[in-house]
């Protein structure tokens, strides 16, 4: 069972639907992804944890320019998002067998299980995607 995480429960994704589309790394079963919802908007999503049933994503809101800097390690990813823009994080809970949410919480840092958070040594060093 994943821990539980403390914050603001949320109807649906800002985004509309999970998805898979743009993939910025994958090694094994923990991944990086973005997304963008309809106004343009985009969300950072690291795999976090998973249980038997769903899998934890924790969503970044960011402009194009902090994910330039995140993905050049001009910011360390702890770091964004233990200071999001928007000042929030979003947990996405997501169903194994159907990929739909099944639980979307607004949260900060402070709310997680510091096992959810990026090492502290961790950087990214991924290029720009090009769809951007």
């Amino acid at each position: 069972m994943l821990a539980e995480i403390k914050g603001t429960p949320l109807d649906e994704l800002p985004w509309g639907r999970f998805s898979y589309d743009t993939v910025l790394h994958q090694h094994e079963e923990a991944c990086i992804l973005l997304e963008r919802d309809s106004a343009g908007r985009l969300y950072l999503a690291w795999w976090s944890d998973a249980d038997q049933d769903t899998e934890r994503f924790v969503c970044l809101p960011l402009t194009k320019a902090r994910l330039q800097a995140i993905l050049s390690d001009e910011i360390s990813p702890l770091s964004a998002m233990e200071n999001p823009e928007d000042g929030y994080l979003l947990a996405v809970d997501i169903d194994l067998e159907t990929d739909k949410p099944v639980r979307i919480i607004k949260t900060t840092a402070a709310a997680l299980p510091q096992d959810a958070m990026p090492h502290p040594e961790a950087t990214l060093n991924i290029p720009m995607p090009a769809t951007v």
